[in-house]
């Protein structure tokens, strides 16, 4: 009989990060105040996604040491991370322009990432979703949405 390791550090993790990501959604989705107000409005959006990032950051470190991930993904995640915070810091300012459908690049990124640290967190997982498909569709999408972002965002 094998027993199944839950993810408990993911877990706390996940739910340290609903709370920064739920605050930047509801961000996005306010319209901006006007003259002074605007720019807390920005910085406070800009500081929520920071929180909610680095959150990410700690989820992907502790589901690559406690699993495993291939390590290219190690490396590719130095750069995709952050282009990705970037990109949904980008879609909270489209919104902010009236653009409110590129709220789905907030929903979206953030829930990328947290999938590939449980899945990395969770090797039983490996045989269902192999390492190198998984790895490459989740990165790929992360990629994918964060270049469209800063397309349609310009």
């Amino acid at each position: 009989m094998t027993v199944r390791k839950w993810p408990i550090g993911l877990m706390v993790l996940a739910v340290v990060a609903c709370v920064p990501y739920v605050l930047m959604l509801i961000s996005a989705a306010t319209p901006l105040s006007s003259g002074d107000a605007a720019m807390g409005d920005a910085f406070a959006a800009l500081f929520l996604t920071v929180a909610l990032w680095i959150v990410l950051t700690i989820m992907l470190v502790v589901g690559g040491v406690t699993g495993t991930m291939p390590r290219w993904v190690a490396f590719l995640s130095i750069v995709l991370v952050p282009m990705s915070g970037v990109a949904a810091f980008t879609a909270i300012d489209m919104c902010s322009r009236r653009m409110q459908w590129a709220i789905v690049f907030d929903i979206l990124l953030p829930l990328l990432i947290a999938f590939y640290a449980f899945w990395a967190g969770m090797p039983q997982l490996h045989a269902r979703l192999p390492p190198e498909r998984t790895s490459t569709a989740v990165w790929a999408a992360v990629f994918v949405l964060s270049i469209a972002t800063f397309v349609l965002g310009f």
